[in-house]
């Protein structure tokens, strides 16, 4: 009864942070009412997702990928979150230190994964390509905040940045973590079955890029 609740719960909160999401990202302009309550949402099932993934690693099936992918998941919603109320780079608490830095070594112990596996089974290269993508763009992320708390000076509208690039990264790493519970089911291809784990982050990065490049001109940043 335990396993089944935490599961449900698990894949509740997950399809609701897909909604959320998607709503947060078309809702605009951008900090209106419907953004700031889809983002809430958004969020919290975060959490609960984060949350439900340790209790499943421990008490049901661990699977080292879908932890890493929740882990980086939360580090980016948390680290977004978290910048709406940090006007100034380095107005960091505790709960911050303690999330960038747990952020850097769960990236670094992916990596160093993908390695060890791959250096065990040379055919599982897979491993070592998912890993180190994942566990490269988790400890990147958490290294440039750790620098980021240091900052007297920064940019104007920083906060937007930040806080537009972290949630969506979250986003991205929802939707991976959705595509391959669920894809398998319907397609199979075998040794390059990892793709499907690349799949999102190809598709939206271009999108925040441009998101970027838009809101950089709309405040005439240039």
């Amino acid at each position: 009864m335990f396993d089944k609740v935490i599961i449900f719960t698990h894949v509740f909160a997950g399809i609701t942070t897909l909604l959320s999401g998607i709503l947060a990202i078309v809702a605009n302009p951008k900090g209106n009412k419907l953004h700031r309550i889809s983002g809430q949402i958004f969020f919290w099932c975060m959490v609960v997702i984060f949350v439900t993934s340790i209790i499943m690693t421990i008490f049901i099936k661990f699977n080292f990928f879908l932890l890493g992918i929740a882990i980086l998941s939360f580090f980016m919603s948390f680290t977004g979150y978290r910048a709406l109320k940090r006007k100034k780079p380095n107005e960091v608490e505790l709960v911050d230190h303690l999330v960038a830095y747990i952020g850097l070594a769960s990236g670094v112990a992916m990596i160093t994964y993908g390695i060890v596996t791959f250096l065990q089974n040379t055919d599982n290269y897979s491993s070592l390509i998912l890993s180190g993508v994942f566990g490269m763009l988790l400890a990147s992320n958490a290294y440039k905040d750790i620098k980021h708390f240091k900052k007297t000076e920064y940019s104007k509208m920083w906060w937007w940045f930040h806080h537009m690039n972290f949630m969506m990264t979250s986003f991205i790493a929802a939707v991976t973590a959705f595509l391959v519970n669920n894809i398998y089911k319907v397609v199979d291809l075998g040794s390059l079955n990892f793709i499907f784990w690349l799949l999102p982050t190809i598709a939206l990065v271009p999108l925040i890029i441009r998101w970027k490049k838009h809101y950089k001109k709309k405040f005439k940043l240039n």
